[in-house]
């Protein structure tokens, strides 16, 4: 083949003689790739190909849903040691709301008031809570209803005053040269709440680590304890639920009713957590 190419070179001159080669080469390394992949196939088709494996890595780690821990959006709740279930609040999630404990998360909402029969009286505990309870109904009255809850968180005032775990709850800002107007505050926010959700007499839902989903925090046969929270998203606020428009739109879009949720807000919290409801995390009308 090599003397060819001399003959071809000397009629058709060096350049062709050099595309004659590379040509040779290519051709020569095209026919050694395929004899090598034809020995590899035929290697793997004597020895045969290894089954893949699948390692068996078990089930993982649970979600916080599946094993009764708090998933991200909803709100827990743990209820206090020694202490009465909130007359407001089901029967259902407070036998299954866990104890809480220096490990529980602040974000959780604290249910419990006075002190159940095995750690003694709490008078003064259950005389607040019950004349709280009591004045709720004639609160949504209006004539005469507003006076009556005002009256009676100027007590629930007094009476944080001298108990540790409610002192800090006590409004801070100077006082108003107005009343707060509670009963037209909430009656609106119950008539928007209606018109927004006619089917979900809810105003809060909390998860329950039993049932493992979110239920309602409050129980739905109390009209009273609706109606106080009937502003839930706005005068709270526990991580996701709480901000100036739903304050708006719970007010049914209503002007004076939005100013008295600043006016207000500090106190339904600190009549919240007498009734038994306490919230950690600070509310969103007091930033």
């Amino acid at each position: 083949m090599r003397a060819a190419l001399r003959q071809r070179f000397r009629r058709g001159g060096g350049l062709c003689y050099r595309a004659a080669v590379a040509q040779d080469k290519t051709a020569t390394h095209r026919f050694v790739a395929t004899l090598a992949m034809g020995t590899l196939l035929g290697l793997l088709s004597a020895a045969g190909c290894a089954s893949t494996e699948y390692i068996n890595e078990g089930p993982g780690q649970p979600s916080e849903r599946a094993s009764g821990a708090v998933p991200p959006g909803s709100v827990g709740v743990c209820k206090q040691a020694f202490t009465k279930r909130p007359a407001i609040v089901s029967q259902e999630l407070w036998d299954h709301a866990k104890l809480c404990t220096p490990r529980t998360p602040p974000s959780h909402i604290r249910l419990g008031y006075a002190k159940d029969g095995s750690a003694g009286q709490d008078a003064e505990a259950e005389q607040q809570a019950d004349r709280a309870l009591a004045a709720l109904p004639e609160g949504m009255k209006a004539e005469g209803g507003n006076n009556l809850m005002t009256s009676t968180i100027r007590s629930v005032r007094t009476y944080a005053a001298r108990n540790d775990a409610l002192r800090d709850r006590i409004q801070r800002e100077p006082p108003l040269e107005h009343v707060c107007d509670f009963t037209y505050l909430l009656n609106n926010m119950s008539t928007a709440r209606a018109k927004i959700e006619p089917d979900q007499p809810c105003t809060a839902e909390v998860f329950d680590p039993v049932l493992r989903k979110d239920v309602c925090l409050f129980d739905v046969s109390r009209p009273e304890g609706l109606w106080l929270t009937s502003g839930w998203d706005c005068v709270t606020f526990t991580g996701a639920l709480g901000n100036e428009q739903s304050c708006y739109r719970l007010c049914g879009y209503d002007d004076y009713c939005a100013r008295q949720v600043y006016c207000a807000a500090g106190d339904l919290d600190l009549l919240l957590c007498t009734l038994g409801v306490c919230i950690p995390e600070p509310r969103a009308a007091r930033r």
